[in-house]
């Protein structure tokens, strides 16, 4: 990412009222996440619990982000982001309240209840999310803004376990939930000042008698996965992402909270083993952003997944916390080097039009099996079949694995061959670059049925 680049998105002031209510409202998400996990390790005692807890929250994800996705193409995705955010607050805030007037005698149910509802909303926020930077930048910047709200997320998870752990200290439960759902309500109060280019979208341009007889949402939602599907390099991608997803999700977020718990530390060091993970995007995405998102070296990435697969095997072998800190920070890295290069990618290749619906099923993708994943991983766990050490062990060596066979793919190897991706290159060596102007219909017309 050039300076000149930077200082032109820092002068967008929609841009930087996004990328603001994004951070608050992914420090309240990051801190909600840490605080929750610790609150029912330390509450309940129980594996079982914290699993199905996570599994409460995972499914209606699963369920609803195809909807989400149908809907971010359909409705203002300023007004999906601002509704989710504000209606997670709200849940927050009757949690928090519960847990004051009951002193948790509704436990394990009430929280079995809040993560439900949390789930849900949440699912129709991340399509939005994804989609919504194309009508915010221009084409030719959309690698920096995603460089740049992609440090925004991290900069969330490296502050958002210090915030759990400030607040799991000093305040009991209850008004802790109160506070968090109060920053999600500050992000609401950003996010909502945003304004959109103006676009024209296709059901915009028909008659009235036209749009009466829109697909439905489950003719969107084939659509959108017949689409996906079509693109080789598209399915490889996705598919990926459902796999690594399930090597990750139960044993990282089950297994480091247990795994500290049975070394004896407390929240402090959760928190420190959180934060370094979050240090590590960060440190990710600069050095993304300065490499120009990996472009022309995208063949390198299954390495840099192989990598995190072994950072993670390593965590299981943490006595000292420092080697913990060291390894977590390594798979922050990893992360954030791998996603901000595939995603700018998929925002490039894919029409305006269906894009809400790819980056839903993107991120259907991404949580997939993480109710899967979390069942096993309780179940292992409970019956004592398998420590919280070994989780992290096999979680790391299988998803390295799988990140490494990408190499296997010709169609993996050659996406940098796309027209548009190309093409983009192109356009960015003459001397008077043209931005990209969202829903002009250009995309829709030049993008090939696959690869």
């Amino acid at each position: 990412m050039t300076q000149t680049t930077k200082r032109a998105l820092w002068k967008n002031s929609q841009f930087v009222r996004l990328w603001f209510g994004n951070l608050i409202s992914a420090l309240a998400d990051s801190a909600f996440f840490v605080s929750l996990s610790w609150f029912i390790v330390d509450v309940t005692g129980s594996e079982t619990v914290l699993g199905t807890t996570l599994i409460c929250m995972s499914i209606p994800r699963l369920v609803f982000m195809l909807a989400g996705g149908v809907a971010a193409d359909r409705i203002s995705r300023k007004r999906i982001m601002v509704g989710s955010i504000l209606a997670r607050g709200m849940v927050l805030s009757g949690f928090g309240l519960l847990l004051m007037y009951d002193d948790d005698q509704l436990l394990p149910y009430s929280a079995y209840a809040m993560a439900a509802l949390f789930g849900t909303v949440d699912a129709f926020f991340w399509p939005a999310r994804n989609s919504i930077l194309p009508f915010v930048v221009g084409r030719d910047q959309l690698a920096g803004a995603n460089s740049l709200m992609e440090i925004s997320q991290q900069l969330s998870m490296v502050c958002g376990p210090l915030v759990a752990a400030m607040l799991l200290y000093t305040v009991p439960y209850p008004p802790m939930f109160l506070i968090m759902a109060a920053a999600f309500f500050a992000g609401t109060l950003i996010l909502f000042t945003l304004r959109l280019q103006p676009v024209q979208t296709a059901p915009s341009a028909e008659p009235d008698h036209q749009r009466a007889s829109r697909p439905s949402y489950f003719r969107d939602v084939w659509e959108g996965i017949r689409f996906t599907f079509s693109i080789p390099i598209l399915t490889i991608i996705f598919g990926t992402s459902l796999v690594l997803n399930m090597m990750f999700s139960g044993p990282v977020n089950m297994g480091l909270p247990l795994l500290v718990k049975h070394l004896g530390w407390d929240v402090s060091a959760y928190s420190s083993l959180s934060s370094a993970l979050g240090v590590g995007t960060i440190a990710g995405g600069v050095i993304t952003a300065l490499c120009g998102g990996f472009r022309g070296r995208y063949k390198f990435l299954p390495l840099i997944v192989g990598l995190m697969g072994a950072g993670i095997a390593a965590v299981s072998f943490m006595h000292q916390l420092a080697f913990g800190l060291a390894m977590l920070f390594a798979v922050g890295m990893a992360m954030s080097m791998t996603n901000i290069p595939l995603i700018t990618y998929i925002q490039t290749i894919v029409p305006d039009a269906k894009l809400g619906r790819v980056m839903s099923l993107l991120t259907l993708m991404s949580v997939g099996l993480g109710p899967v994943s979390y069942a096993l991983c309780s179940v292992l766990l409970e019956r004592r079949w398998a420590a919280p050490d070994t989780l992290l062990l096999i979680g790391g060596l299988s998803l390295g694995t799988v990140g490494l066979s990408l190499l296997l793919f010709r169609s993996f190897r050659q996406m940098e061959e796309h027209p548009l991706w190309s093409g983009r290159t192109a356009a960015e060596t003459t001397d008077s670059p043209q931005p990209h102007q969202p829903g002009d219909g250009s995309r829709n017309e030049q993008t090939p049925a696959a690869l």
